[in-house]
């Protein structure tokens, strides 16, 4: 009976702390351009309209599909690439409506960088000191 408690106890103990493996990938990490270095994926991120280099990856919970899907298409139109997903232009489109998501509408006008954009983020406004706000 001991042995098979301590054998359960053991389980749930891995159990748990395999849940660390599961954490969300920060944008910052997950997205790359050939001669970019970390600052310049920072800057783009905050100009193509991500709230934060270190938000969520794929799926910011600070912004809507459409404007998630919006800063997906800003990067890969600047000429960076998802370090684990390949993603195309419209890619995140195909997995909704059009109608659904406006960016996804044919003829639609995709973000490009905004300097503007990134000093403006509320971000920038919190961390005015840090290198990526900087003008």
């Amino acid at each position: 009976m001991k042995k098979t408690l301590q054998l359960l106890s053991c389980i749930a103990l891995l159990i748990v702390a395999g849940c660390n493996m599961f954490d969300e990938q920060l944008a910052l990490d997950m997205w790359a351009k050939p001669g970019a270095d970390q600052l310049e994926v920072k800057k783009a991120l905050l100009e193509c309209g991500m709230p934060s280099p270190y938000n969520d990856s794929m799926n910011s919970k600070d912004l809507s599909m459409n404007a998630n899907a919006a800063v997906n298409m800003c990067l890969v139109k600047a000429g960076f690439y998802h370090k684990l997903f390949k993603v195309g232009l419209r890619d995140r489109c195909h997995n909704y409506n059009a109608e659904d998501l406006p960016i996804c509408v044919p003829g639609s006008v995709i973000p490009k960088r905004s300097v503007e954009r990134r000093l403006k983020s509320a971000y920038c406004q919190k961390y005015r000191n840090k290198p990526e706000c900087q003008p």
